[in-house]
């Protein structure tokens, strides 16, 4: 399927909500441009983030991409999730993703995921919170069918001070279906740090790897500094 077709799909299901208005609704977008850095190589970085949010309910579109010397990198994600309205500690969730990875040797790679969501505590400077769902992949998204299935569980901690913000997360992915060639059972990891400049600029710093349990496959880590810049959208979608 054509890339174009694809993030165009997705923005456009982005604004698929009910008729009912909510008074908290806001709509923010994100831009970052900078460095990026994989082993030796270093090159250019860009990310674009688009995110509708209410009391119950979470939508948010990210593009982000590199371009090294040997190695490129560029990653779609659209997520949803909804609080449940008589226990709204647990949330349900699904993200589709499409990636190509040259670092790590993966074609254009369709990932699905989708469970259930507990917010273990939420305090007035963050967040944390835990998944555990079911996930797929399709390595080869053009050329084959077959799908890896897992079981994916994360953890997630945001936490701002007085100086900067942090954001930490750490997912598993055990592979459950049969091994075919490769067990891609992973674990992924990010670290990142937010300072605020002045308006609504801010310096970006982001940490990410990608771990293979069996080490024949490859793992990829990269590291990114850039500017960002976020502002809100006048929107009543």
């Amino acid at each position: 399927m054509n890339v174009k077709l694809i993030f165009l799909l997705l923005v456009l299901s982005i604004s698929k909500i009910s008729a009912q208005k909510d008074s908290t609704l806001t709509w923010k977008h994100y831009t970052r441009g900078g460095f990026a850095k994989t082993d030796s190589s270093i090159g250019g970085f860009g990310y674009y983030r688009i995110n509708r949010q209410t009391d119950k309910t979470f939508r948010d579109l990210r593009v982000f991409s590199y371009s090294l010397k040997n190695d490129s990198f560029i990653y779609i994600r659209y997520k949803t999730s909804d609080k449940y309205h008589t226990r709204p500690n647990f949330y349900r969730y699904t993200t589709s993703s499409y990636r190509k990875n040259t670092r790590a040797n993966v074609a254009l790679q369709y990932h699905f995921n989708q469970g259930f969501g507990y917010f273990i505590r939420d305090y007035e400077n963050g967040l944390i919170n835990v998944e555990l769902g079911h996930a797929f992949d399709i390595s080869d998204y053009l050329n084959a069918t077959r799908k890896t299935s897992y079981i994916k569980s994360g953890l997630f901690w945001d936490h701002d001070t007085k100086w900067f913000s942090t954001k930490i997360e750490a997912e598993n992915f055990q592979q459950i279906s049969e091994v075919v060639e490769n067990n891609l059972s992973r674990n992924q990891f990010l670290f990142e740090m937010i300072i605020p400049l002045k308006n609504n600029f801010s310096i970006n710093i982001n940490y990410e790897l990608e771990d293979y349990h069996i080490k024949n496959q490859i793992d990829a880590s990269s590291t990114t500094i850039a500017i960002g810049w976020k502002g809100n959208l006048s929107w009543n979608l």
